[in-house]
């Protein structure tokens, strides 16, 4: 998890308050920050990823003082109207199609902002922007900039000044030699590279990589200009919000700008609060208290919250721009605990008695962990909830009726997956920067809908996936009859098998006792083109219950 420096007479002066560095090692982590030590007048904290906005030494201001009872209550931001304005061209839609920007005026850049807002930039580009694939941030001198800007593609060819260096080099020569080109450069896929520009051809940036030295900010810059670019646009949102508000508490003016794509026109940033119902019986159910209305508003309050009876019993919370993490009444709920403070809470004993042990197919699959160690395989962990594209279409195979969530936040998790190579495979996907071989393995849950009573069936599976230049059928056959070894099953029949994620002829299942307990194979290369990956892949799936079942019958 990402920490922060922070000069602790900065941060007293943001809170509006002076503590010792004893008060604050005391408090701090009750807001859910670890706290990490301190050197001289220096501390620093982890902070979780569920609350980026603290990632900045005013955003953990911000909410330190809201804590203490100091400015309590939701801080509202105001972005001005301005004709500053942005042009999406079509044709880097199909590259990186998210742009959002603001204008930032009047900033006076102290050494301590400085240090806070390259810390805050580099810490929400490696957390929430996922080490810039998701969202990447430029910050530009607002004054060097001729309006309107283009955000469009380039070829390698294309060549500009990059950031700290003398000289014009090419795209294909920034991704070959400058350290952040070597470092980010897995993100962009093709021969098109997304560049923004002025209105008189200069160069800005090329994102996700580096900016250009033209627009670079120096200490005498006062009005700044922030661009983002992402692969999803409530992340981008976000996090142009994060850095809007953080400029504007260090006396920053806020300017919106208008974003000209092929299809629509937005403008950016959108400062407004969100709200949210809840009920205070719920509240109380969950937390085991009692609090009148008054209490929980002043606790939300101190979370940085405003709050008003809508109906009795029922609070309607209005949520700062900048919260990225609150999606549910659960999330207010525990606000509203840390604000009581955990140490407040009395413990007690639960009025049950019952002897707990490891359930036995979780043991199972723990022995399963273990061993497939020894074959040099690394193990991941990915989400259950996945996509139909990603289960079906990219897989080569026929939609199927899977379970689906209710009310989905993103269209990247929105069902629950019924096999695990998709999850796999896309971990490949996302590593191809990284050196081969990759050989990876999961045990975990997949649901399959059923026609009992209870409609549908929680099922473990385990999967592997050999990557690297010689990945073969017989490869991925060697490991499958080995673990059936290791496990002492000796009494089972392979068979052919047609299955369109795999190569014909390539492709075979397990059989004991009439269950297919198994299949494996080579990866078609259609499946490999639609997860854009370039090496072989041998690849296994074993349904763990039966494996399971047979053993401990």
């Amino acid at each position: 998890m990402p920490t922060i420096k922070v000069n602790r007479k900065d941060f007293c002066q943001l809170v509006g308050k002076n503590f010792s560095m004893e008060e604050i090692a005391e408090r701090i982590p009750m807001l859910g920050v670890a706290w990490e030590g301190n050197e001289g007048d220096d501390f620093e904290v982890e902070v979780f990823p569920n609350r980026p906005d603290m990632l900045s030494v005013e955003g953990l201001a911000r909410a330190f003082s809201a804590f203490m009872n100091i400015k309590t209550g939701l801080r509202e931001y105001h972005a001005e109207q301005s004709e500053y304005m942005a042009i999406v061209d079509p044709s880097v839609v199909e590259v990186r199609p998210v742009f959002v920007a603001c204008v930032i005026k009047d900033v006076n850049l102290s050494d301590e902002f400085i240090k806070s807002i390259i810390q805050m930039q580099e810490k929400l580009m490696l957390t929430h922007g996922r080490k810039r694939k998701k969202v990447a941030i430029g910050l530009h001198d607002l004054d060097k900039i001729r309006f309107p800007i283009t955000y469009s593609v380039v070829n390698e060819n294309f060549s500009f000044v990059p950031l700290e260096q003398e000289k014009e080099m090419t795209i294909k020569q920034i991704l070959e030699e400058l350290p952040k080109g070597k470092e980010y450069g897995w993100i962009l896929q093709g021969n098109k590279y997304p560049i923004i520009t002025d209105a008189v051809g200069k160069v800005l940036s090329f994102p996700p990589i580096i900016n250009s030295e033209y627009t670079k900010l120096e200490t005498k810059t006062r009005n700044i200009f922030v661009d983002i670019t992402a692969l999803d646009e409530k992340a981008a949102n976000e996090v142009l919000n994060i850095i809007a508000t953080t400029f504007a508490d260090r006396g920053g003016k806020i300017y919106r700008v208008k974003i000209k794509y092929p299809d629509l026109v937005i403008y950016t940033p959108n400062l407004n609060s969100k709200t949210i119902n809840v009920d205070v019986n719920y509240i109380n159910k969950i937390l085991g208290l009692s609090l009148s209305v008054e209490e929980i508003k002043k606790y939300l309050s101190m979370m940085g919250y405003s709050s008003s009876e809508v109906k009795k019993g029922i609070l309607q919370v209005n949520i700062p721009c900048y919260r990225t993490d609150i999606m549910h009444a659960f999330d207010i709920v525990e606000d509203v605990a840390i604000a009581y403070g955990y140490e407040n809470f009395e413990a007690e004993q639960p009025n049950i008695a019952t002897i707990g042990e490891e359930d036995a197919l979780e043991a199972f699959s723990n022995k399963l962990r273990n061993f497939l160690v020894g074959y040099n395989l690394q193990e991941v962990l990915t989400f259950i909830l996945n996509n139909k594209e990603n289960l079906f279409k990219k897989m080569n195979v026929e939609e199927e009726e899977i379970a689906e969530t209710a009310n989905s936040k993103t269209s990247e998790y929105n069902v629950v997956r019924n096999w695990i190579l998709p999850s796999l495979m896309e971990v490949l996907s996302r590593n191809k920067h990284n050196d081969y071989p990759q050989n990876i393995f999961e045990v975990g849950d997949v649901v399959v809908l059923s026609d009992n009573d209870i409609g549908a069936e929680t099922i473990k599976k385990l999967g592997i996936v050999l990557c690297h230049a010689k990945a073969s059928f017989s490869e991925i056959k060697s490991i499958v009859q080995s673990v059936l070894s290791n496990l002492g099953l000796n009494d089972y029949q392979i068979e052919e098998l047609e299955h369109n994620s795999f190569i014909a002829g390539r492709t075979a299942k397990i059989v004991i006792k009439g269950r297919d307990i198994a299949i494996f194979g080579e990866i078609h290369p259609i499946v490999l083109e639609n997860w854009n990956i370039e090496m072989p892949v041998a690849a296994c799936e074993f349904n763990v219950n039966w494996l399971f079942e047979e053993i401990f019958k």
